[in-house]
């Protein structure tokens, strides 16, 4: 059976004129399609746990365990808004047993289950086209810029993208039906929020709805729209944004200091020193829009670009007449090519930019490709079918190179990223009983090896070397609201605390104080297997007066 012969099936089950007449090749054409979406799904998650660790998961996974007894912001520097830690916290109660890492990584994979699902469900009850949602779910599995560090590590970049999706299309799916049921449009505003309090930058989602449910339906009088549209919207809104507002009255001053002042200051500052220390940094705006050029205008956003193209020639030319019109207005195009500007817009904002920035606006075209597909003629539907056919099979082709070999992984022919790092945290944990040290902190800018064991860490070291690094660039006054200390400040640190060991080896610049400091105390190195990662091979040095042979 071709592949343009399967996305003539309606998995629904019901007779239209796109079922294949003989049901035992339609059933075997839904077999393949279903064991073809578990192949990609098998393939992401073998990518995901095979994806090496990196220093983002320090900020997001390692605040999870030690949120029993320390409070974010107050006792840890967490430069995010604060649902994506208690993500993660829930996360480690549930496959915490299984390792810090582990728990935090199938946060990332449960989120792509929600992307792929929600785009895909969106599509449907949009465009009506099975084929088109079918198309949608095999976009987002296959997206090359979600294939590295945005959607791969532990990090708050994918997780509010299906909140943010659903918002919108909860919205788009009542103006697009002539209904305006207050649980849905009061789901939208809840999932908005829900969205922005993961990161920020998912704000940006919220002005499009926000307008448009002011103006929208037109023949509604303003009146009925403010009451039935724009106050369910804005009622979940705020009961999703309950616990920000919370966190933000409790103490605004430290709130702010790490959400925004951190990113607009130090932060900045930072990398306008060390620029040209991190490759695909784009600090001027040229730089930002090559690099944004190169994200948006290759590979899978690159195809739906082309299906969005196909489908308004197809909608837009020939009589008026054939056109579904009665498909409603252009009020939900507008608004979804609203959000599509303003998330593009907003994502030229942070500086430095980095690839993962640019990555939110591509989510959206998928709902434009299906609401476009919703003005097609019927008459021009089967036109539609070798396109998303061979859509399908390029997304596919082009995912090759970073899911193919990783089904490996997933089959356990090799050795999980999450398993390394939790063999390499109690491997250290051993070398530190063995040698008599029982007690103490383990100082390191990779928190997560001696979390793993249940070790401590420093509260100034608990996500890793975001505060450390930004210390010099931070004004006085506002380095107060962070639990900090930098390469003038550790040595003091460890002096009312000594360290149990030091990890190094990662950041041979920026941990040179700690490599001094344990030299110059008579830390003695020892050798740990294990603990090696793209940064480097760990180091471990134990404090003085262990047992050593």
């Amino acid at each position: 059976m071709s592949v343009t012969e399967l996305f003539k099936l309606d998995i629904s089950g019901s007779a239209n004129v796109d079922s294949l007449d003989d049901p035992v090749a339609r059933r075997l054409g839904q077999i393949a399609l279903v064991f073809g979406l578990a192949m990609l799904l098998a393939a992401v998650y073998g990518r995901l746990m095979g994806y090496g660790l990196r220093h983002d998961e320090m900020m997001f996974a390692t605040p999870a365990p030690l949120m029993d007894d320390l409070t974010l912001y107050q006792d840890i520097f967490y430069n995010h808004v604060p649902y994506s830690a208690w993500y993660f916290r829930g996360f480690d109660l549930i496959f915490g047993a299984g390792g810090l890492l582990f728990s935090a990584r199938m946060g990332i994979f449960a989120a792509w289950l929600m992307l792929a699902g929600v785009t895909s469900w969106l599509t449907l009850r949009l465009s009506g086209s099975t084929r088109l949602s079918l198309f949608s779910a095999v976009a987002v599995l296959t997206c090359h810029p979600l294939m590295n560090e945005p959607g791969m590590a532990a990090s708050n970049i994918l997780l509010p993208l299906p909140f943010a999706l659903a918002g919108l299309g909860f919205f788009l799916i009542e103006l697009n039906a002539r209904r305006l049921r207050t649980a849905r449009l009061f789901a939208s505003g809840l999932c908005l929020s829900i969205a922005a309090g993961i990161k920020v930058s998912a704000v940006a989602f919220i002005p499009p709805v926000a307008i448009a449910a002011f103006l929208l339906p037109a023949a509604l009088p303003f009146k009925l729209r403010v009451r039935h549209v724009a106050l369910p919207i804005l009622i979940g809104g705020l009961v999703g944004a309950l616990p920000l507002f919370t966190l933000l009255l409790s103490d605004p001053q430290q709130f702010l200091a790490h959400i925004i002042q951190f990113h607009t200051g130090p932060h900045a500052s930072n990398w306008e020193v060390n620029r040209l220390t991190e490759p695909g940094l784009a600090v001027e705006l040229g730089a930002k829009a090559q690099l944004a050029y190169g994200i948006w205008l290759e590979g899978v956003p690159l195809i739906i670009g082309f299906v969005i193209l196909c489908f308004g020639w197809m909608a837009f030319t020939g009589p008026a007449a054939q056109r579904n019109a009665d498909q409603h207005t252009i009020g939900p195009v507008l608004v979804t090519l609203g959000t599509l500007m303003t998330t593009a817009a907003m994502s030229f904002l942070p500086t430095p930019g980095f690839p993962q920035d640019y990555t939110t606006p591509i989510v959206v075209l998928p709902i434009i490709a299906a609401l476009i597909f919703a003005r097609v003629p019927w008459s021009k539907h089967d036109y539609t079918r070798p396109i998303l056919a061979a859509a399908s099979l390029l997304c596919v082709l082009t995912a090759l190179p970073w899911l193919a070999s990783d089904l490996r992984t997933t089959l356990g022919a090799s050795t999980s990223t999450p398993q390394r790092t939790l063999a390499g945290g109690r491997a250290l944990a051993t070398t530190m009983t063995d040698h008599g040290i029982v007690n103490g902190k383990v100082a390191t800018f990779l928190p997560i090896y001696p979390l793993e064991a249940g070790l401590d860490v420093y509260p100034e070291l608990a996500t890793g070397l975001f505060a450390y690094r930004i210390a010099e660039h931070t004004d006085p006054d506002l380095a107060k609201h962070y639990v900090m200390a930098g390469p003038d400040q550790i040595s003091s640190v460890f002096d009312r605390e000594p360290p149990a060991a030091f990890l190094l080896g990662y950041e041979r610049t920026l941990e040179a104080p700690l490599l001094n400091y344990a030299k110059a105390h008579g830390y003695r190195e020892v050798s740990v297997h294990g603990l090696s990662n793209r940064y480097g091979e760990g180091r471990v040095f134990l404090q003085p007066g262990g047992r050593f042979e």
